[in-house]
């Protein structure tokens, strides 16, 4: 610092202030006399030496000042300072560095509180139930709460409002809520996905843009599940009301019979009871399944996260129907991989999505068959096929077997038990895994219905 050019020439302007009043002082005062060169060159030597004297000394204490200032930073200022030459000295150290310590510890306080009310704000905005995007100008994504990472499966949301959502209704809000035409509106849209979901976006204009550049405040309710109530309740009635006209017939009937020209035939009681408990029977897992169909649905968009072994499963589906199998002499088949094979998924509604299958191709394949499920693994997923021997399938059904009662042969299909419904259940079921459901047929060789799931961590 002493070696620098700055700081001589510093010095030399400073003592020249200092002696410069000096020197023209005494040149006035000798000026009408005799003028005595070494006399005023004396003068102005004691002028300059105690400026010299005075600035080394105001240097050092700009030093003890920048030293003792870096130290109250993290500790008190009056503490003792055990480094040399830095005692007090012209300056009034001490006041000083209290009344910085007094302000620091004013705004330490302060910026603690700011912080507080801070943590507190961003907690809350992640505790939203409901997907909530702030944007700055020209639609950057400036925020997002956890609940809109999870609607859009990412970790983070950054970027441009397209890379997300690029509804036409949606973005038109947008710029007209920009430019100020309609600041408060409410859109609702499709996103579509592997299951279509149903949202209302309400945006909010900030007014002013404050000094974080925030612009709209973007909220997204998925109407998804009460969208699909509605269309169940309505899907339930028509549903029903049909499927269950057939058997409530029957026992109507078979009631009128009994009570009627059959009141005391005692064989045909025991035809009609049967009937009856057949029909019964039915009506009982029709119920069943719509109840199973419908709770599915509501939550079809809702992907499942657990991890499951799918040889735990089909394990439990080969014990579950084995005893089925060996009394209709036919066998089953389960071919796993050497390895583990993990899916994300719900392990009851997996199982239920296997049983289906092979209860399935136990009803429509040849007497002593086999039927093979068949487990193979991928870069990012797993396959599973249930391979049956029987008449198969006529290639212009195969589009329309997992719609709701839809049935290749009715009568058939009635009576072997069956609702109607098992496919479409095995649908919403993939469907909700993020799967997908294939279907092979060959008439007269047999069928195959193969299952890919994501594996664990896809």
């Amino acid at each position: 610092m002493y070696n620098s050019n700055n700081y001589l020439w510093k010095m030399v302007v400073f003592v020249f202030a200092m002696a410069a009043p000096v020197s023209i002082v005494t040149f006035f005062l000798y000026s009408d006399e005799n003028f005595v060169f070494k006399e005023y060159l004396l003068i102005i030597t004691a002028a300059v030496l105690p400026a010299l004297i005075l600035y080394a000394r105001l240097v050092r204490e700009m030093q003890a000042v920048a030293f003792r200032m870096e130290r109250a930073a993290i500790m008190s200022p009056l503490e003792e300072d055990t480094r040399a030459g830095l005692r007090t000295g012209l300056l009034p150290l001490d006041n000083l560095l209290l009344t910085m310590q007094q302000y620091r510890r004013v705004l330490q306080h302060m910026l603690g509180e700011a912080q507080m009310r801070q943590d507190e704000a961003s907690l809350l905005f992640d505790m939203l139930p409901d997907p909530v995007l702030v944007l700055g100008s020209r639609r950057r994504i400036r925020r997002s709460n956890t609940a809109a990472n999870r609607f859009f499966n990412v970790t983070e949301m950054e970027g441009d409002l397209t890379r997300f959502l690029r509804h036409p209704a949606l973005l038109k809000a947008v710029d007209a809520a920009y430019e100020g035409k309609d600041p408060d509106s409410r859109i609702e849209f499709t996103v579509t996905d592997v299951v279509p979901r149903h949202v209302a976006a309400y945006i909010v204009n900030l007014k002013d843009e404050s000094s974080e550049g925030l612009r709209l405040i973007v909220t997204l309710h998925d109407l998804t599940e009460s969208r699909r109530m509605q269309q169940m309740r309505v899907d339930f009635v028509a549903n029903a009301s049909h499927e269950l006209r057939t058997p409530l017939a029957i026992l109507i009937g078979a009631l009128e019979t009994l009570m009627g020209p059959a009141r005391n035939d005692l064989e045909a009681h025991k035809r009609f009871f049967s009937m009856m408990q057949a029909q019964s029977l039915r009506m009982s897992q029709l119920i069943d399944d719509l109840l199973s169909l419908s709770h599915i649905e509501i939550n079809e968009h809702s992907r499942p996260s657990d991890r499951v072994d799918l040889g735990k499963v089909l394990q439990g589906v080969n014990s579950l129907i084995k005893a089925k199998s060996t009394d209709m002499g036919k066998t089953i088949a389960v071919q796993m991989p050497t390895d583990e094979v993990f899916v994300t998924g719900d392990f009851d509604q997996l199982t239920q999505v296997f049983t289906n299958l092979v209860d399935n191709a136990l009803k429509y394949s040849f007497e002593k068959s086999e039927i093979r499920v068949e487990v193979e693994i991928g870069a990012r997923e797993a396959r599973v096929s249930v391979i049956d021997e029987g008449e198969g399938i006529p290639e212009e059904h195969l589009s329309r077997l997992t719609e709701r009662f839809y049935r290749v042969d009715s009568d058939r299909s009635r009576k072997l038990g069956g609702t109607g419904l098992g496919l479409a259940i095995v649908k919403h079921i993939v469907s909700r895994h993020r799967g997908h459901l294939e279907i092979d047929s060959v008439v007269g060789k047999g069928s195959t219905f193969s299952v890919r799931l994501p594996s664990s961590g896809a």
